[in-house]
Protein backbone atom coordinates (compact mmCIF):
# COMPACT_ATOMS: atom_id res chain seq x y z
CA UNK A 1 0.00 0.00 0.00
CA UNK A 2 3.15 2.40 0.90
CA UNK A 3 4.75 1.47 -2.17
CA UNK A 4 1.45 2.49 -4.28
CA UNK A 5 1.11 6.56 -2.51
CA UNK A 6 4.32 7.35 -3.32
CA UNK A 7 3.60 6.66 -7.08
CA UNK A 8 0.96 8.91 -7.17
CA UNK A 9 2.41 11.71 -5.43
CA UNK A 10 5.79 11.30 -7.83
CA UNK A 11 2.60 11.74 -10.49
CA UNK A 12 0.99 14.56 -8.51
CA UNK A 13 4.46 16.13 -8.19
CA UNK A 14 5.66 15.75 -11.86
CA UNK A 15 3.72 18.83 -13.38
CA UNK A 16 4.41 21.34 -10.33
CA UNK A 17 8.09 20.33 -11.36
CA UNK A 18 7.39 20.91 -14.89
CA UNK A 19 5.73 24.26 -13.60
CA UNK A 20 9.34 25.25 -11.88
CA UNK A 21 11.08 24.73 -15.19
CA UNK A 22 9.57 26.60 -17.36
CA UNK A 23 9.52 29.76 -14.81
CA UNK A 24 13.41 29.43 -13.80
CA UNK A 25 14.24 29.07 -17.63
CA UNK A 26 11.94 31.98 -18.74
CA UNK A 27 13.62 33.88 -16.16
CA UNK A 28 17.24 33.04 -17.31
CA UNK A 29 16.36 33.88 -20.42
CA UNK A 30 15.25 37.19 -19.96
CA UNK A 31 17.99 38.29 -18.15
CA UNK A 32 20.19 37.15 -20.71
CA UNK A 33 18.33 38.80 -23.27
CA UNK A 34 17.75 42.13 -21.25
CA UNK A 35 21.69 41.90 -21.13
CA UNK A 36 23.00 41.72 -23.92
CA UNK A 37 20.44 43.74 -25.86
CA UNK A 38 20.82 47.06 -24.04
CA UNK A 39 22.52 49.68 -25.74
CA UNK A 40 25.85 50.30 -24.85
CA UNK A 41 28.00 53.20 -26.17
CA UNK A 42 31.94 53.82 -24.62
CA UNK A 43 33.36 56.33 -26.94
CA UNK A 44 32.64 59.21 -24.37
CA UNK A 45 34.47 57.31 -22.04
CA UNK A 46 37.21 56.71 -24.01
CA UNK A 47 37.22 60.35 -25.17
CA UNK A 48 37.91 60.68 -21.42
CA UNK A 49 40.45 58.69 -21.18
CA UNK A 50 42.28 60.27 -24.41
CA UNK A 51 41.66 63.53 -23.25
CA UNK A 52 43.59 62.32 -19.68
CA UNK A 53 46.42 60.69 -21.49
CA UNK A 54 47.40 63.61 -23.65
CA UNK A 55 47.01 66.08 -20.53
CA UNK A 56 49.97 63.89 -18.62
CA UNK A 57 51.95 63.82 -21.73
CA UNK A 58 50.97 67.97 -22.07
CA UNK A 59 51.76 68.43 -18.36
CA UNK A 60 52.84 66.41 -15.45
CA UNK A 61 52.42 67.23 -11.97
CA UNK A 62 51.53 71.37 -12.86
CA UNK A 63 55.01 71.84 -15.16
CA UNK A 64 54.63 72.24 -18.73
CA UNK A 65 56.69 69.20 -20.48
CA UNK A 66 59.60 70.47 -21.74
CA UNK A 67 59.88 69.12 -25.00
CA UNK A 68 56.96 71.87 -25.72
CA UNK A 69 58.36 74.88 -23.75
CA UNK A 70 61.55 75.26 -22.54
CA UNK A 71 62.58 78.38 -21.13
CA UNK A 72 59.94 80.05 -22.02
CA UNK A 73 60.74 79.41 -25.76
CA UNK A 74 58.54 77.33 -27.88
CA UNK A 75 60.11 73.82 -28.90
CA UNK A 76 60.56 73.30 -32.85
CA UNK A 77 58.72 69.78 -32.64
CA UNK A 78 55.52 70.20 -31.19
CA UNK A 79 54.31 69.33 -34.07
CA UNK A 80 55.87 65.52 -33.69
CA UNK A 81 55.12 65.97 -29.60
CA UNK A 82 51.97 63.90 -29.41
CA UNK A 83 53.64 61.09 -31.33
CA UNK A 84 56.51 61.15 -28.93
CA UNK A 85 53.42 60.38 -26.03
CA UNK A 86 53.33 56.78 -27.78
CA UNK A 87 49.39 57.64 -28.49
CA UNK A 88 48.41 55.76 -32.03
CA UNK A 89 45.98 57.58 -34.07
CA UNK A 90 46.52 55.48 -37.01
CA UNK A 91 44.35 52.15 -37.59
CA UNK A 92 44.08 50.01 -40.14
CA UNK A 93 40.11 49.07 -39.50
CA UNK A 94 39.10 52.40 -40.96
CA UNK A 95 39.72 54.40 -44.08
CA UNK A 96 39.90 58.03 -41.99
CA UNK A 97 40.95 58.57 -38.67
CA UNK A 98 38.29 58.05 -35.89
CA UNK A 99 40.04 60.03 -33.00
CA UNK A 100 40.98 64.03 -33.28
CA UNK A 101 43.08 65.78 -30.23
CA UNK A 102 43.84 69.69 -29.60
CA UNK A 103 45.81 70.95 -27.48
CA UNK A 104 46.03 74.94 -27.08
CA UNK A 105 48.00 76.58 -25.04
CA UNK A 106 46.99 80.42 -23.62
CA UNK A 107 48.67 82.91 -21.67
CA UNK A 108 46.65 84.35 -18.73
CA UNK A 109 47.36 87.89 -20.32
CA UNK A 110 45.48 86.98 -23.78
CA UNK A 111 42.77 84.18 -23.46
CA UNK A 112 41.13 85.13 -27.29
CA UNK A 113 44.68 83.58 -29.02
CA UNK A 114 46.34 80.62 -28.24
CA UNK A 115 50.71 80.66 -28.31
CA UNK A 116 50.41 78.08 -30.10
CA UNK A 117 48.49 74.60 -30.99
CA UNK A 118 48.77 71.17 -31.58
CA UNK A 119 46.47 69.07 -33.52
CA UNK A 120 46.26 65.55 -34.13
CA UNK A 121 44.49 63.55 -35.91
CA UNK A 122 40.81 63.50 -38.56
CA UNK A 123 39.78 67.26 -37.68
CA UNK A 124 36.43 66.50 -40.03
CA UNK A 125 34.92 65.57 -36.39
CA UNK A 126 35.44 69.05 -34.70
CA UNK A 127 32.50 69.92 -36.44
CA UNK A 128 30.08 67.14 -33.99
CA UNK A 129 31.48 68.74 -31.12
CA UNK A 130 29.21 72.16 -31.91
CA UNK A 131 26.16 70.64 -33.15
CA UNK A 132 25.67 68.48 -29.58
CA UNK A 133 26.35 71.59 -27.49
CA UNK A 134 22.52 72.17 -27.24
CA UNK A 135 21.47 68.12 -27.64
CA UNK A 136 23.41 65.57 -27.89
CA UNK A 137 22.98 62.93 -31.20
CA UNK A 138 23.56 59.56 -30.67
CA UNK A 139 25.20 59.01 -34.01
CA UNK A 140 27.88 61.72 -34.06
CA UNK A 141 31.43 61.45 -32.69
CA UNK A 142 31.65 61.94 -28.80
CA UNK A 143 34.04 65.13 -27.44
CA UNK A 144 35.83 65.85 -23.99
CA UNK A 145 36.76 69.15 -22.69
CA UNK A 146 38.76 70.25 -20.44
CA UNK A 147 40.88 72.91 -18.90
CA UNK A 148 43.65 72.96 -16.97
CA UNK A 149 46.41 75.40 -15.43
CA UNK A 150 49.96 74.88 -15.80
CA UNK A 151 53.53 76.45 -15.86
CA UNK A 152 56.85 76.48 -17.56
CA UNK A 153 59.99 76.11 -15.88
CA UNK A 154 60.25 79.99 -15.97
CA UNK A 155 57.16 79.94 -13.90
CA UNK A 156 54.88 81.42 -16.88
CA UNK A 157 51.49 80.33 -16.56
CA UNK A 158 49.33 79.05 -19.32
CA UNK A 159 45.53 78.01 -19.50
CA UNK A 160 45.87 74.44 -21.57
CA UNK A 161 42.78 73.77 -23.07
CA UNK A 162 42.21 69.89 -24.26
CA UNK A 163 39.64 68.42 -26.77
CA UNK A 164 39.35 65.00 -27.79
CA UNK A 165 37.20 63.39 -30.05
CA UNK A 166 36.25 59.78 -30.62
CA UNK A 167 33.96 58.60 -33.20
CA UNK A 168 34.43 54.69 -33.51
CA UNK A 169 30.66 54.21 -33.53
CA UNK A 170 30.77 50.97 -35.25
CA UNK A 171 32.93 49.09 -33.09
CA UNK A 172 32.65 50.83 -29.59
CA UNK A 173 28.50 51.93 -29.24
CA UNK A 174 25.26 49.55 -29.68
CA UNK A 175 22.79 51.91 -30.70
Amino acid sequence: MKLLNNKIGAKAFSPWWLFIVLITSAGLYSMVSLFYGAHYDVREVEARILTNQVADCVSYAGKINSNLISNGIISENKETFLENCHLNFDSSDWAMGQLYTEVSFYKFENMNNPVFTIKKGNSDWVSNCEIQKTKKYEKLAQCSESRFYSTDDMNNQYIIKLLTIVRKSEKNAKL
